[in-house]
Formats: structure tokens, sequence, C-alpha cells
């Protein structure tokens, strides 16, 4: 691992799971409408943007297993679901965790 991707897989080691999920979920999903797809990718996307783009290797796998527990989160919240092609499903209560003043308490509550 190269030095940059290591210090942006431990910061993102190193952050709390639920506002993480909750924060990432709400940039994610801003303006995709109730029952419509986000493509998989956004999600990864948002990470890199807060901790900049791993490497190969063990950075690029560490920011992949986080990434699959955000949406394992979502899913468990109902808020967003996988669909079969790989895209990501906006549902009822992920309108209402946007709509929300704490994003974070919401999901929470949600969970």
């Amino acid at each position: 691992m190269s030095q940059s991707s290591t210090t942006g897989a431990e910061a993102l080691l190193g952050e709390e799971i639920l506002p993480l999920a909750a924060r990432t979920f709400v940039m994610t999903f801003t303006g995709v409408g109730l029952g419509r797809w986000q493509a998989r990718n956004v999600v990864d996307k948002e990470i890199y943007r807060q901790f900049g783009k791993p490497g190969r290797g063990d950075a690029h796998h560490a920011y992949q297993a986080v990434i699959l527990q955000i949406v394992l989160i979502w899913e468990q919240a109902r808020v967003a679901a996988r669909a079969s092609t790989g895209g990501l499903i906006l549902l009822p209560d992920g309108v209402r965790l946007l709509g929300a003043a704490d994003a974070v308490d919401e999901l929470r509550a949600l969970l």
C-alpha cells in the first residue's frame, strides 16, 4: 500500500460507521426519486471523495469492505436495496431519511 492509500484506508476504517452510512446515503440519493435506482459506483465515488481513492491491494479491499457494510446497513434499515442489475433502489423509508433534520438519528431509529 502506498502511504496515501494507507492514510485514506486508516481514516476510513477509523470512522464511526452509522454517521458515515447516513452521510453517504444523503450524498448518494439526494435528487433520486422513490423507487428509482442509483448506480452502485456512486457510493464508491462518494467514499473516494471523502477519503481519497485507494490504490490496489489492501487499501482497495478495505474500501470495498466498508462500502459493502454501508450498503448492508442501508438494506437493514430498509432505506435502499440492491437491484438485480447491481444498482441501488431508493425505498420509502429512504425518502424519510433524506427529509430528516438529523440523518444519523433517523438512521439509528430505522435500524
